[in-house]
């Protein structure tokens, strides 16, 4: 190689850490011809001691789900057996190795990473990708899928792509752009051309290639003669200089090359040129050119652009032609996908029956998991569809599969235009629903009244989906805090979801019972609720509604048999939003320890799984939980990003549980100016809307403590009151005793025992056990400066207990700094040592406690064995002991 010399370097040392077992990703980026793919050969050859997995993207296969994965596993397919069955099922399905259901995408790419891991446990492994940029999207997802979670594996993943093209690999990964060469080494680089370079044509070249290799050593000699004015870049000469070889070839060739570029497989490509007349001999030319290479494994070309130049510049009635003999020589059911994508590029006009053909691919590749591929053939048959109606109802379905795939500004594209061609009052209806669902992820103006105006055409006749049109724009209405609006719509949805069927029934009328919650309606949510409530689907779905309404043990019951029954079935969005659930319900009841966990699985499962709201849901509860424990960046960070998706989403029911994890950090530290910073502008934002459920803005008691500590106790009694309002309106046990608490902080020094008093009685028999923690300390704190220090200890050490069991730090150093004042000795605070872990390592090392495996353990939570006993070692060494007996005994005090 040469002048890549810092380049290799860097790679070198990819290389050496995974020998030494540190999971690392570089991504080669650069313009066509910059050397990415000689850079690849180079480091390929000099691998040693590791084995090579190496697949270079096709264009031609970017629509075919899992092939560019399915190319890179081939050699490691005999160690599927050693995957945990259902990976390997899921694989095994994914890679067309088996029939079988819809597999789950993260259980395929757990599969894959597994398959690597397992390789990698037998020999150092370098995984190598060229062209990635045209990686079908979920084999990119795959990859980028193992790499994130592979730490201490001896694997080396090495991506090579444009740097003009986009692709999962864009972010998150450490990047070497590859550059121009400087002169000198360009100038080396030349002399090593076939031919002799004239010494007057040198320095004209050098000015040409401007540094790119591979013009170095293609560009033609003639070129040298062009006008120096000339300021054409060195990929665009190349694109001429091979597009003058194609032009010199004959037709025949130039044919058998347009088959080439349409088809990487060379055996299919050889019955093709076949079936046109072709001579075997007709690729020799080519060959001879520079532009193609035969080899046992197939048809290489001499460069993408090669290929590309032989697609784009064949003539259109060539290209339908070596569509038409490719398909025909892919007769096999084997083959069936391939053949209906030959097929539709041949088509030059509607064909019905070849729409339907490409519909069973969509539905082939929608099983696999290929939604993006699933979306290009929906999208390709509703082109060929003669019909109206049916190319409106497929252009729907590819608006939902690119949207599955995360592709919303096309999958929302799509269903404009399906709207566009047709006046079916159905089928606007889907169309209209699928949009409003895919803009509602994004911050735009959705189209409420085209919902409603397409509702008055279905309402009558298609009760499930009028039932789904008023979903929306009510569920909307309620997370933008305009419950007045969502209340104007109540009534209509209430009465057509009771015509809908059993699915869309009771989820129309439990978002009712919501709105009305949201409302201070406590009663109608009640009375509307308990028609949805033998349903224990519908419950956990609305389970923060039972939650706020501190129906506790209601929502514990219907998230934890749903949780058991999701992760039975495999459905991990059910474990995703379950756990989030359950992680704020864990929070409200002071179970830090358990919040921590729920959320840390619902985060990790999560972030894989791109359900980037829920994720956001689970962080807000992390960040109280590092907000109660005093973990000051780790709040910010994490609440930080959770309040980044809030705003995107448009939630502010999340937004408002970041604010209450930020404004409880500053209380519990002191920083009363900083309380009121962090809470102030929500609680006006909500106090103009008419949104009134308390639970929702929890953080308005600790913005009036933090006005009281700060002095301007008007606007403490000012929020207080308005507090007051809501919790009495909703009958909120817990809200009542948070005023009563902030009122005794209020109180003058002779009249507040009976406000405190009142706090803990509503909190007697409760289990909220830090809410009445903050109220004894509060009673204890009062009670102490008013020379009444016998009867504070009593308050003050009920709080310091609570604090203490739960490490929550800035409030046991607090009600122990309070204790002394009184005159009692206090010890130093122990710190929980099971706090030291990050939520990962306790979530692991809580499995190992249960005696699960290592091997269970990464199944679970989609890591590798290694990186399981990665993050063990750490836990070990955080909590002091050496063995998984001793982490269940500390685990267990």
């Amino acid at each position: 190689m040469i002048g890549r010399e810092a380049e290799r370097s860097r790679i070198d040392g990819l290389l050496e850490a995974a020998r030494r077992g540190r999971t690392q990703c570089i991504v080669l980026a650069g313009e066509p011809g910059i050397g990415k793919t000689a850079l690849l050969d180079d480091v390929c050859a000099g691998a040693a001691g590791m084995r090579v997995l190496r697949a270079t993207s096709v264009e031609s296969e970017s629509a075919l789900p899992y092939s560019g994965l399915h190319a890179l596993l081939r050699p490691l397919l005999n160690l599927l057996t050693t995957l945990e069955e259902p990976q390997q099922r899921a694989l095994r399905t994914a890679l067309a190795l088996a029939d079988g259901d819809e597999p789950d995408l993260l259980a395929v790419n757990a599969g894959a990473l597994s398959l690597l891991a397992e390789a990698a446990s037998e020999q150092s492994l370098l995984v190598v990708v060229d062209d990635a940029h045209w990686l079908d999207a979920p084999s990119a997802d795959a990859l980028g899928f193992a790499v994130r979670r592979m730490q201490a594996e001896e694997v080396a993943f090495l991506f090579a792509l444009r740097s003009e093209e986009r692709s999962e690999f864009d972010r998150g990964f450490d990047r070497i752009v590859l550059g121009p060469l400087t002169r000198p080494r360009a100038r080396e680089l030349l002399e090593l051309r076939r031919e002799h370079v004239p010494p007057a044509a040198v320095e004209r070249l050098l000015d040409l290639a401007a540094g790119n290799p591979l013009a170095l050593l293609e560009l033609p000699l003639a070129f040298a003669t062009l006008d120096a004015t000339d300021t054409a870049t060195a990929p665009a000469e190349l694109r001429r200089a091979f597009a003058e070889r194609l032009d010199s070839l004959s037709g025949e060739s130039r044919l058998a090359l347009l088959l080439a570029a349409a088809d990487p497989d060379a055996a299919t490509v050889l019955r093709a040129a076949e079936s046109l007349g072709l001579s075997r001999e007709a690729l020799s030319a080519p060959e001879a050119a520079g532009l193609l290479h035969i080899e046992p494994a197939g048809l290489v070309f001499r460069h993408p652009l090669v290929r590309s130049l032989s697609y784009a510049d064949a003539d259109p009635a060539d290209r339908r032609a070596a569509h038409a003999a490719l398909a025909a020589a892919l007769g096999d059911d084997a083959d069936r996908d391939r053949r209906a994508w030959h097929l539709a590029a041949a088509a030059s006009g509607p064909d019905d029956a070849l729409a339907a053909l490409l519909e069973d691919t969509a539905d082939r590749a929608a099983a696999r998991g290929g939604h993006a591929a699933a979306g290009r053939a929906l999208e390709r048959a509703a082109r060929l569809s003669e019909d109206a109606q049916a190319r409106s109802r497929r252009l729907t379905r590819a608006a939902r599969s690119f949207f599955w795939a995360g592709e919303v500004d096309r999958g929302a594209a799509l269903t404009e235009e399906a709207l566009a061609v047709t006046s079916d009052p159905v089928l606007r209806a889907d169309a209209l629903a699928e949009h409003a669902s895919i803009r509602g992820t994004q911050v735009t103006a959705l189209p409420e009244q085209r919902l409603l105006a397409a509702l008055e055409e279905v309402e009558a006749v298609d009760p499930d989906r009028a039932t789904r049109l008023l979903f929306l724009p009510v569920a909307w209405r309620s997370s933008a805090l305009d419950v007045r609006g969502a209340i104007a719509l109540t009534d209509r949805l209430e009465r057509v979801a009771r015509r809908a069927g059993p699915w869309w029934r009771p989820r129309g009328l439990a978002n009712v019972a919501e709105v009305y919650l949201m409302a201070g309606d406590g009663a109608r949510f009640s009375t509307l609720f308990e028609e949805v409530a033998g349903d224990e689907r519908v419950v956990a779905a609305f389970a923060p509604s039972l939650i706020w309404s501190e129906r506790y043990d209601e929502a514990r019951l219907a998230l934890e048999a749903t949780l058991q029954t999701g992760r039975a079935a495999g459905n991990l969005m059910q474990v995703i939003w379950n756990q989030s659930c359950l992680a704020d319900l864990e929070l409200r009841l002071g179970r830090l320890r358990q919040a921590r966990l729920a959320a840390a699985e619902s985060i990790s499962v999560g972030e894989a799984h791109e359900a980037t709201l829920w994720v956001a849901g689970a962080q807000s509860v992390l960040a109280e939980v590092q907000a109660w424990q005093g973990d000051d960046a780790d709040c910010r960070a994490t609440a930080g990003a959770a309040l980044a998706a809030a705003r995107e989403s448009g939630s502010a029911v999340i937004e408002f549980a970041c604010r209450r994890a930020l404004g409880l950090l500053a209380v519990g530290l002191g920083r009363t100016e900083d309380a009121v910073d962090e809470l102030a502008d929500a609680a006006r934002r909500w106090w103009q809307s008419s949104f009134r459920e308390p639970s929702v803005v929890g953080f308005v008691p600790d913005l009036a403590e933090a006005y009281a500590h700060a002095g301007d106790t008007d606007e403490a009694r000012l929020w207080l009151g308005r507090f007051a309002d809501c919790a009495e309106q909703a009958e909120r046990r817990w809200a009542l005793a948070a005023v009563a608490r902030v009122g005794g902080i209020l109180a003058p020094a002779d009249a507040f025992d009976a406000a405190f008093e009142r706090s803990l009685e509503l909190l007697d028999g409760s289990p909220l056990a830090l809410e009445r923690a903050r109220t004894q300390l509060a009673f204890g704190e009062r009670m102490r400066r008013a020379g009444r220090r016998r009867e504070a200890r009593a308050q003050l050490r009920a709080a310091h207990a609570a604090f203490a069991a739960v490490d929550a730090a800035p409030w046991t150093e607090r009600a122990a700094a309070e204790l002394r004042a009184t005159g009692e000795t206090v010890g130093p605070r122990t710190v929980d040592r099971e706090a030291r872990l990050t939520p990962q390592e306790l979530q692991i090392a809580r499995l190992a406690a249960d005696g699960r495996t290592n091997r269970e353990i990464a199944a679970q939570l989609y890591l590798s064995p290694k990186t399981i006993e990665y993050h063990l070692a750490n836990a070990y060494r955080k909590l002091e002991i050496h063995s998984r007996v001793e982490l269940a005994r500390v685990l267990d005090a």
